[in-house]
């Protein structure tokens, strides 16, 4: 018998593995910054739905533009490498790292930008993706005076979000990181997931929690505050989804374990003590960079 798409090219179904971990994130940015905007006033239901449909958009249109490129340009003569390819994935995860009202005139050319530059340079400097994308976003929003994550609902009303609100996500932030309910769902999914390094947000947040506990007990700062800034900071999404991209991560196992924790230490330092929560990608995207570098600790680590 005649094998299946999936069983010929199994790792087409790990990243449709990818893209399911994602669908907790977008069906509840959907629900906070479109249908909750709606139901009090501040939006129509046609802008509500953007929230919806655009992550939809881009992950079609990304393998519209991987069958281009493999088809037309590099003359691939099958579409083993469009199926294969994470784009449409890290596409999507930059939607979900923007504001949710920044403008999507300055967002998506940004996103195809990126993807266009780092396919031809092939990545050979291992880029966070996601990071960069991030840092120059904001950097450019900055520059602009555009910079802020409230959706219309949170700048026009004076929340006061509980740390259960904080978890699942009711709080200002950007697009799909603020749930961290949702981007445990979305961790147990990638754990089925056997190229995800699942090891490397597990590493992060025990780094985290390292410090954090060592703040709590010399900074003075009570448990429920760190809850709170850890939870709208975003980190939990940047560890689980950002942090263990594959391109720009460790490959040696004793690499990815002084990546991860040193990610987790120092992001812990930037939320709870600097209130630095854009340090966060800074330090992924940095960490990126030196991948070659914690690749050499294999001889003196393992």
């Amino acid at each position: 018998m005649e094998k299946g798409l999936l069983q010929k090219n199994k790792i087409l179904g790990i990243n449709i593995l990818y893209i399911v971990s994602i669908l907790p994130l977008i069906i509840f940015a959907f629900y906070k910054n479109g249908l909750m905007v709606y139901n009090n006033g501040e939006t129509t239901m046609f802008l509500a739905f953007q929230y919806l449909i655009i992550p939809i958009i881009i992950i079609v249109l990304s393998y519209v533009f991987e069958i281009y490129y493999y088809l037309i340009i590099k003359k691939d003569s099958d579409c083993h490498n469009v199926v294969n390819s994470l784009a449409p994935y890290v596409n999507a995860l930059c939607y979900l790292v923007c504001g949710p009202r920044d403008f999507l005139w300055v967002t998506i050319p940004l996103i195809i930008m990126f993807d266009i530059l780092l396919k031809f340079i092939d990545n050979k400097w291992s880029i966070n993706q996601i990071a960069l994308f991030k840092c120059v976003l904001v950097a450019l929003l900055a520059i602009t005076g555009f910079y802020n994550n409230a959706n219309l609902y949170e700048l026009n009303n004076n929340l006061n979000p509980s740390l259960f609100d904080y978890f699942i996500g009711r709080s200002v932030g950007c697009i799909g990181t603020t749930s961290v309910l949702c981007c445990l769902i979305g961790y147990v999914v990638l754990l089925f997931n056997k190229y995800y390094k699942k090891e490397i947000p597990l590493l992060a947040i025990l780094g985290y929690s390292i410090v954090a506990i060592i703040i709590y007990f010399v900074g003075g700062l009570s448990f429920t505050n760190l809850l709170i800034k850890t939870f709208k900071s975003g980190f939990i999404f940047a560890a689980i989804y950002v942090a263990p991209l594959s391109m720009a991560t460790p490959v040696v196992k004793s690499g990815r374990i002084i990546y991860s924790l040193l990610i987790g230490m120092i992001c812990a330092i930037l939320v709870n003590i600097a209130n630095f929560y854009m340090g966060i990608y800074i330090v992924i995207l940095i960490s990126s960079f030196l991948v070659p570098l914690f690749n050499k600790f294999k001889l003196s680590v393992s």
